[in-house]
C-alpha cells in the first residue's frame, strides 16, 4: 500500500469560503485557499486561549517586578507613579466617565511595594504555560506550512519521551529568546514615552534622545526589534525552516499589523471611548478589548506566516 502524507489538522475543503473569492492560481487565491484550509481564525483562538493561560502567571511577575523597581530604585521613588506609569499608556481622556484605561491606571498605582506569596507559585506556572504556548504556535506554524515533525529513534515509549523533551527544551529556548527581544521593544518604546512625556528635563548630549532624530531612531530601533521577534518565531518556532526572505516577510506582515493595530488603538482610546460606553461595566470592556488584542495578535500572526508560505511555494 502506498504510504500517502496524513492531511494537515482542521483541513477544510479548499474551495469553499474565501477561496472562492479570488481566482485560483493567483496569489491572492492561494493566500485565500491557505486560510481556508488552515482554518486560521480557529488556530487563532487556541492560540488566544494559551496566550491569556501563560500572561495570568507572566502579570504576577510583572508586577511583583514593577513593584520592587518603584521601591528599591531612588530614580523612580522620587516621582509620582501614577504619572509615570500613565506615560507608558495610549493616549486617552484621564478621569473621564466610562475610561476603559481607569482599571488599569488602578491597578498599576497599587502595585508600589507588591509582595505576594502567589510570585513564587507563579515562576513555575509561567515556565509551564509559556511552553505549552509556544508549543501551540509550532503546531499552528506546522498546519500552516504543511511540516511535520522528526520521528525521533527507538521505541514508541523512548521516541515520544525524546520527542517531547526536546520540543520542550526547543520551546523553553524559544521562551527566552522572546522575553528578551520583548524586553528590549518594551523598553525603548517606554524609554521614549517617558523622555517625551512631560516633567522630564535633559541636559546636553542627552537632549538629543527627544529631539526629532532622535525619537524617529527610537521608534525605528524599537520597530527593528519587533521584527527580530518575529523573524525569530517564524524561523525557528516550526519544523519547517523558513528562508530569511520568506521570514522577514512574513514579520513584515506582522509588524505592520500590529503597528497599527496600536495607533488606531491608541486613538480609539483619546477619541472614540468617551461619553460612558464603558459606564455598564469598565471590568468587562477592558477584558473583552484584552481578549480581542490578543485574538488580532494571533490572527496576524498566522496571517504572516500564510503570507510566507504562499510566497515560498510561488518561488
Amino acid at each position: 500500500m502506498r504510504d500517502t502524507e496524513p492531511a494537515p489538522l482542521l483541513e477544510s475543503p479548499p474551495t469553499s469560503g474565501l477561496s472562492a473569492v479570488a481566482p485560483r492560481g493567483t496569489f491572492l487565491g492561494e493566500l485565500l485557499s491557505t486560510l481556508d484550509r488552515s482554518n486560521i481564525p480557529l488556530l487563532a483562538s487556541a492560540l488566544t486561549f494559551d496566550a491569556i493561560l501563560a500572561l495570568i502567571p507572566f502579570s504576577i511577575l510583572l508586577v511583583a517586578g514593577l513593584g520592587l523597581l518603584l521601591t528599591r530604585t531612588q530614580y523612580f521613588g522620587m516621582l509620582d507613579p501614577g504619572a509615570l506609569i500613565g506615560n507608558f499608556l495610549p493616549a486617552h481622556e484621564h478621569q473621564a466617565v466610562g475610561d476603559p484605561m481607569a482599571l488599569v491606571e488602578g491597578m498599576l498605582v497599587k502595585i508600589r511595594g507588591f509582595r505576594s506569596t502567589f510570585t513564587w507559585v507563579a515562576v513555575p506556572a509561567f515556565l509551564w504555560f509559556s511552553t505549552r504556548m509556544f508549543g501551540a504556535v509550532r503546531v499552528c506554524l506546522s498546519n500552516v506550512f504543511h511540516a511535520q515533525a522528526k520521528t525521533m529513534p527507538g521505541s514508541y515509549v523512548i521516541s515520544y519521551l525524546i520527542g517531547y523533551a526536546v520540543g520542550k527544551g526547543r520551546d523553553l529556548l524559544m521562551v527566552l529568546v522572546v522575553l528578551a527581544l520583548a524586553l528590549v521593544n518594551t523598553l525603548l518604546s517606554g524609554a521614549i514615552s517617558v523622555l517625551t512625556g512631560e516633567g522630564i528635563y535633559l541636559q546636553p548630549p542627552w537632549t538629543f534622545f527627544v529631539s526629532g532624530l532622535g525619537v524617529i531612531l527610537g521608534e525605528f530601533v524599537a520597530i527593528a526589534s519587533g521584527v527580530a521577534l518575529f523573524v525569530a518565531l517564524y524561523r525557528y518556532a516550526s519544523p519547517r525552516r523558513l528562508s530569511w526572505r520568506g521570514s522577514l516577510i512574513a514579520a513584515a506582515v506582522s509588524t505592520v499589523g500590529f503597528e497599527l493595530a496600536k495607533r488606531l488603538f491608541g486613538l480609539y482610546l483619546g477619541h472614540a471611548a468617551r461619553g460612558g460606553q464603558f459606564a455598564v461595566d469598565v471590568n468587562i470592556g477592558a477584558a473583552t478589548l484584552l481578549i480581542l488584542w490578543i485574538w488580532y495578535m494571533a490572527l496576524v500572526f498566522l496571517l504572516g506566516a500564510s503570507v510566507a508560505h504562499v510566497w515560498e511555494g510561488r518561488r
